[in-house]
C-alpha cells in the first residue's frame, strides 16, 4: 500500500547532486568562484538511491560534518561500503556513473568544481602537472574539514561572510585539494618568503580605494607578482593576518579616523568603511576597540 501510495505521488524531487530533497534540515550554497559549496544536513539520509548519470561537471568532494553515515558504492560488477565519521571525505569525479544507497544521519559539506577551474586553481598553487583529482572514500581530512567549517559557520546567528572571506577560504581549500588528491607534483614550499614594502604599500592603498568594494585573492596576489599559494605564504608571514582579517583592520582605521576628524554620522561612516549596515560596523568596532562607535568618538571627542 505504501508503494502504491509512492506511485500515485509520482518521483521524488532530487537535486543536482542526485539527492532526494524532501526533509532537509539544512540546504545551503555558497558561490565561492572556482567552486560551488553546499551544505546539506537531515537527520535521515535522503530517501532512495542517490543517481547521477555520467557527464562532464567536474570532482564532487564531500566532508561529513558529523559521524553515523554510511553508504554502500554500487559501481558495474561489485559495491563497497563505508563508514563516515567526522571529517571522513569522499572525492568522485562526475565523468562515471554514480549510484549509493545511503544510510543513518546525514551532514555533509560539499564542493564541485570543473575541470577548467581545477586548472586555475593548479596555477594558483604552483603544482604542476595535475589534470585530475583521485577518487577516494572514507578517508579522514580535518584540515578540509575545518576549513569548509569555518565557511559555514555563523556568527552572531547569521551566515554571511564577506566576499574576501569566502574567496581566502576558496583559494586556501582549492589549494590544498590538488596538493591532497591531485595526479601531479607540487613544487616545494617556499619558506622565509615575505612582502616587501612596496608590495605591503600597494595593497593598502588599494584597500583603502576600495573598503566598500569586492577584492579577491587573485588580484591581490596580482599586484605583488606571485601566485596565490605562494601570496597567502607570504601575506600571514609578513603582517601575521589573513587578507580578510587584514582588510577588516583597514576598515576599522578608516572608521577611527572619520569618528576623530568628522561629524559624520555613524550609518555614513558605516557604508563608507564597506561594513553591510550600522549594526555590522558596531559589532565590529566593539570587537576591535573594546567599546560602540557612538562611546568611543563621545570620549576622544570630549
Amino acid at each position: 500500500m505504501t508503494n502504491a501510495s509512492s506511485d500515485v505521488a509520482g518521483p521524488r524531487p532530487r537535486d543536482s547532486l542526485g539527492c532526494s530533497v524532501e526533509k532537509l534540515d539544512e540546504d545551503r550554497t555558497i558561490d565561492g568562484g572556482n567552486m560551488t559549496f553546499h551544505r546539506k544536513r537531515s537527520a535521515r539520509a535522503p530517501a532512495g538511491r542517490v543517481s547521477t548519470p555520467a557527464t562532464g561537471r567536474g570532482y564532487l568532494i564531500g566532508v561529513s560534518a558529523s559521524g553515523g553515515h554510511r553508504r554502500r558504492i554500487i559501481r558495474e560488477h561489485h559495491s563497497t561500503v563505508h563508514d563516515f565519521e567526522e571529517n571522513s571525505i569522499y572525492v568522485r569525479t562526475f565523468s562515471d556513473d554514480y549510484r549509493a544507497d545511503l544510510n543513518g544521519s546525514f551532514d555533509f559539506m560539499l564542493l564541485e568544481v570543473s575541470h577548467s577551474a581545477l586548472e586555475r586553481i593548479t596555477d594558483g598553487a604552483d603544482i604542476k602537472g595535475v589534470t585530475e583529482l583521485n577518487s577516494v572514500a572514507g578517508h579522514a581530512d580535518p584540515v578540509l574539514g575545518g576549513m569548509l567549517g569555518a565557511l559555514f559557520a555563523t556568527v552572531d546567528g547569521q551566515a554571511g561572510r564577506s566576499a574576501l572571506f569566502v574567496d581566502q577560504l576558496s583559494a586556501a581549500i582549492g589549494i590544498h585539494l590538488v596538493r591532497q588528491y591531485g595526479n601531479g607534483r607540487g613544487r616545494a614550499a617556499g619558506k622565509g618568503r615575505r612582502l616587501s614594502m612596496r608590495s605591503q604599500s600597494l595593497l593598502k592603498d588599494l584597500a583603502q580605494s576600495r573598503l566598500a568594494g569586492d577584492l579577491t585573492v587573485e588580484e591581490l596576489a596580482g599586484i605583488c607578482q606571485l601566485s596565490q599559494a605562494t601570496f597567502l605564504r607570504a601575506f600571514r608571514e609578513t603582517l601575521g593576518k589573513t587578507p580578510h582579517q587584514w582588510l577588516s583592520q583597514q576598515r576599522i582605521e578608516k572608521a577611527i579616523h572619520l569618528l576623530e576628524f568628522t561629524q559624520a554620522p555613524l550609518r555614513e561612516i558605516a557604508t563608507l568603511c564597506g561594513f553591510s549596515d550600522q549594526s555590522h560596523f558596531t559589532r565590529a568596532f566593539v570587537q576591535a576597540m573594546g567599546a560602540t562607535p557612538g562611546v568611543w568618538r563621545r570620549h576622544r571627542q570630549s
